[in-house]
């Protein structure tokens, strides 16, 4: 498995490319491509990637993917072993348009600062998706120059900081594909098995590295230790184990992959700001 250079598909008609995809699950390999990409996920949820940011995703929420930034929206468990389905409508377009159009329309250059964010990757905070869903669905109603104009409308609307959050602390870089491969092989791994007892000499070998080689390339490549890094993954999981009234907080724990409780209770209260019963009575 590697990083995977993907190849947006281009027309002559249009300097923006929209995308609908409907499956079963997203697309589920790491992969990177020149373009920006906005994405509304309708239905669907799991663990997005983007760079060195490992968080959720889920149905009503906005993404900003930055230019050759590996990313992936990996779906839950629940969508390969039943018959389900997702839903996301996606715009691409590339940076140097964007610039080159600003030098003739100086009016444009206001959304440069757009291009420079969408590096550590953006996500549309909650109180303002239902405004920037309506921004979006308009770009998909419209053709030639009024889809145009919708789409610089659409971006203007992320120039308000208030209305989002970036994913990442810092701009991401692209991967070649031999670390791409390993960081994958890393990714897939902890999503499938972070439910039990992970060791580092057992990932550092699914690396294909000694245990001190991995634990230096994995704090290089994501600015974490990778147990700092499994532990934020499987507080993501109890969050959502936790919407579930009939789930005690011990079968959370150890459903997360905690071996046990005051522990889980511990790390939560780091990451999260509560602990387990607060944030559900929250």
């Amino acid at each position: 498995m590697k990083v995977l250079p993907f190849k947006i598909p281009k027309t002559e008609a249009s300097s923006i490319y929209l995308q609908i995809d409907e499956e079963q699950y997203f697309y589920d390999m790491l992969h990177q491509h020149p373009e920006i990409q906005i994405t509304w996920i309708i239905s669907g949820e799991g663990t997005l990637i983007h760079g060195d940011h490992l968080g959720s995703f889920k149905a009503g929420q906005v993404f900003v993917m930055g230019s050759n930034v590996p990313h992936v929206f990996r779906c839950d468990k629940k969508y390969y072993e039943q018959e389900m389905r997702v839903l996301s409508k996606s715009i691409f377009f590339r940076a140097e348009h964007l610039r080159e159009t600003s030098k003739l329309f100086p009016e444009i250059r206001e959304l440069l600062q757009f291009i420079q964010n969408a590096e550590r990757g953006i996500r549309v905070k909650d109180d303002f998706s239902t405004q920037m869903i309506n921004a979006f669905e308009k770009v998909f109603e419209t053709n030639g120059l009024k889809r145009l104009n919708s789409f610089f409308e659409l971006l203007h609307l992320f120039g308000n900081e208030e209305s989002i959050a970036y994913l990442n602390e810092l701009p991401q870089k692209s991967v070649k594909e031999a670390e791409g491969r390993r960081l994958d092989d890393i990714f897939r791994f902890t999503l499938e098995n972070f439910g039990r007892r992970i060791t580092l000499e057992e990932v550092a070998e699914v690396a294909n590295m000694n245990k001190a080689s991995f634990c230096r390339y994995f704090k290089q490549h994501t600015r974490k230790t990778y147990i700092d890094f499994l532990n934020d993954y499987r507080i993501g999981q109890a969050c959502k184990l936790l919407l579930n009234k009939d789930n005690t907080v011990s079968q959370v724990c150890y459903e997360s992959g905690f071996s046990n409780l005051s522990n889980f209770n511990r790390k939560f209260k780091e990451v999260i700001g509560k602990t387990p019963r607060e944030h559900r009575g929250s």
